[in-house]
């Protein structure tokens, strides 16, 4: 039942940094690139593309969301037959404080589904929606372990951390899609260089947070550089910021090195999509690890495996 509980948080983190990142792409990314030719058709293909992909995404949030109750039950209750128990997955989600708020979170992934099915979609709704969805993760887990100020202060903590990593994350499959849109068309290489250069200062902020808001978590979950080499936990969440330094050195070859020679020829547009690809598969590597650290004790409550 563990690995299904970890595959369940790999899906829904995910899903959940995906939408985030699409439809926050669409808000800034693309703002201010009207006036660039061919936009209008990059425009409208993105909305039609991307607004199916939401809502698939949205489905996979939603379903994953379920399957979690019931992998969380099960672990709870430390039987696999409590996942099928009516009581105890209404125990689990009305009398814990993982389940009250599992609840609003199941409310804003069935209230997003329903926002990406409406023809004439709202996208101030949606992007609101899949902040509130992926902003709810951080109010479970090791985050919510505390009481009081200390509780809070961490969820709020974990929240920050997540929307970065998601605007980040979740904005390079729109990113890539886009490059590909303008490999071949000079015509289009305006508007995506408008977009890259959004990404990018969002990237800054969003990577700054990131650093700062995991150091925190570190520091909290942890405590000691000396329980970060000596335990099972912090191997594994020193693993995590290997992976997370490696994605900002491939950003930082991006942004420095191939991004002011787009306009030149097309080999820096091909490179930046092998290393595009390259990021986005660290950032996948990345939320595996997050979905194990999960279903295990911090280093300060407990060592395990």
């Amino acid at each position: 039942m563990d690995e299904a509980l970890v595959l369940c948080r790999f899906v829904q983190f995910t899903a959940a940094m995906l939408i985030l990142g699409i439809a926050g792409f669409r808000a800034y990314a693309l703002a201010g690139s009207t006036h660039c030719a061919a936009a209008a058709d990059i425009l409208m293909n993105f909305d039609s593309r991307f607004g199916r992909v939401l809502l698939i995404t949205s489905l996979i949030a939603l379903i994953s969301a379920v399957m979690l109750v019931f992998c969380q039950t099960a672990q709870m209750m430390g039987s696999l037959t409590a996942a099928m128990d009516f009581g105890a997955i209404r125990a689990v989600l009305f009398d814990t404080r993982f389940g009250r708020v599992w609840c609003w979170h199941l409310v804003f992934a069935a209230m997003l589904v329903a926002a990406c099915l409406y023809r004439q979609r709202n996208r101030s709704v949606v992007l609101t929606l899949a902040f509130l969805l992926l902003a709810s993760l951080g109010w479970i887990g090791h985050a919510a372990m505390a009481e009081g100020a200390a509780r809070i202060g961490h969820e709020l903590n974990q929240t920050v951390h997540l929307i970065a990593a998601g605007l980040w994350l979740g904005g390079l499959a729109p990113l890539a899609w886009l490059l590909r849109q303008t490999q071949h068309r000079r015509d289009k290489r305006p508007l995506f260089s408008i977009a890259l250069r959004n990404f990018s200062h969002m990237g800054y902020a969003a990577v700054a947070l990131i650093a700062l808001t995991g150091t925190i978590n570190a520091f909290l979950l942890v405590g000691s550089f000396g329980a970060l080499i000596a335990t099972p936990y912090g191997r594994l969440l020193a693993i995590k910021i290997l992976l997370f330094a490696a994605m900002v050195g491939v950003a930082l070859v991006n942004r420095l090195y191939l991004a002011p020679r787009i306009s030149d020829t097309a080999g820096p547009l091909r490179a930046l999509g092998r290393t595009a690809a390259l990021e986005l598969g660290l950032g996948l590597l990345v939320l595996a690890v997050v979905s194990v650290l999960g279903t295990w004790p911090p280093a300060l409550y407990g060592t395990s495996h």
